[in-house]
């Protein structure tokens, strides 16, 4: 039986972390599409239309938005929710992201490997199941 392939938005602005995250997960079979800032995310969604099942989000992010409020407006966008790792080196002074109902961890960099992917396939199958349940496809960006 073939696995299933898995959509991961991972946004980061370190290029190590973005290729170390990319090795590890892509060789398993899951499709990784980088960010390395907020307005990149967010393109990636409007203009690729992509629907992923989970986002990894750096916290800390240059730009006018940090991680919290790219995965907030991922999911307005979308129409659902999107279970969202959040990936910091501070956590104590991370805030915590407004999406009610959404799977939601934080993880402290750096992350061992094992933990990030067995959070990755919960996390991506509870997103299948968020998104098949909501039946919606790019919700506001569908009008």
């Amino acid at each position: 039986m073939a696995r299933e392939t898995f959509r991961v938005l991972h946004v980061e602005d370190d290029e190590q972390v973005a290729a170390s995250v990319r090795m590890l997960l892509a060789p398993l079979g899951y499709e990784v599409f980088g960010a390395a800032d907020g307005n990149e995310a967010i393109a990636r969604i409007v203009s690729d239309r992509l629907i992923p099942d989970v986002l990894i989000m750096d916290v800390r992010l240059p730009g006018e938005f940090d991680g919290i409020d790219v995965a907030q407006e991922v999911c307005r966008l979308l129409g659902h929710v999107v279970p969202t790792i959040l990936l910091s080196g501070d956590l104590a002074s991370a805030g915590t992201p407004w999406l009610p109902g959404a799977p939601l961890i934080s993880l402290w960099k750096p992350v061992e490997p094992e933990t990030l992917v067995s959070v990755v396939e919960a996390f991506c199958r509870l997103g299948r199941k968020i998104r098949s349940r909501a039946n919606v496809g790019l919700g506001v960006l569908a009008e």
